[in-house]
């Protein structure tokens, strides 16, 4: 195992709580301006909008 990945490996549940934390915030923004919000049809698309993000990230690599 390379320095990196020992690194890597170290900041998994940083990286998985931050990622909650993002999933979160926009949920409560979500919540705030739209009074007849839809938790669950709000999670799903706010995670297609992180997935897309992840997606162009991982082209531009």
């Amino acid at each position: 195992m390379t320095a990196q990945d020992k690194e890597l490996a170290q900041l998994h549940d940083t990286i998985i709580s931050d990622v909650n934390s993002l999933v979160d915030k926009y949920m409560s923004i979500v919540g705030w301006d739209v009074p007849e919000n839809n938790e669950d049809e709000a999670k799903d698309k706010i995670l297609a909008i992180i997935k897309d993000a992840i997606k162009k990230i991982e082209e531009k690599s």
